[in-house]
């Protein structure tokens, strides 16, 4: 009787466990979303690198590993690769790359948010990867789109980053 007890204690304890982890990345989730949000409605950072006509804001732990061409920008932090496109030809209201994540069937969207303000249009998507702990994030205003694949418990992070550098892109 008491193995009984101790074992569907443990098994309580067991879930507890489990659905607290759940819980972090809906966490992560909804607070880079809302942080997305407010850096979106706030002014973009200053430039810190010029890529050809491209001027961009890039944090201290961020750097450019390929800019051969200037509107496909590889960017690394760490071990982690973003990879950062540039079509000069949107304008800062095109919806382009949303309408393109929302036709493609095959894009498992966990989450995403959209920003529509004086005349720009942004959006932040959260998609489902093969890999159980990690999710394909994807940051986007008008013509600029960045995406990478994160780390669960590193989500609110990346989106509030890859934010600022989108946010910040500006064309000559």
């Amino acid at each position: 009787m008491l193995f009984s007890w101790l074992r569907a204690i443990g098994l309580m304890l067991l879930l507890l466990v489990l659905s607290g982890c759940n819980q972090s990345i809906d966490d992560q989730i909804a607070n880079g979303l809302q942080l997305t949000e407010k850096v979106f409605a706030e002014e973009p950072e200053e430039h810190t690198v010029e890529i050809g006509d491209i001027k961009l804001y890039l944090p201290s732990n961020f750097k450019v590993e390929d800019s051969s061409d200037a509107y496909n920008i590889v960017i690394s932090k760490g071990k982690e690769s973003y990879i950062l496109f540039i079509n000069d030809r949107e304008a800062q209201d095109s919806k382009l790359y949303y309408s393109l994540l929302k036709e493609n069937e095959a894009d498992k969207i966990i989450e995403e948010s959209t920003f529509d303000k004086d005349g720009r249009f942004g959006f932040t998507a959260v998609l489902k990867t093969d890999q159980e702990n990690e999710m394909e994030l994807i940051v986007s205003s008008g013509g600029v789109k960045m995406s990478t694949i994160s780390k669960a418990k590193q989500i609110e992070n990346n989106l509030r980053e890859m934010t600022k550098i989108v946010h910040s892109v500006k064309m000559k």
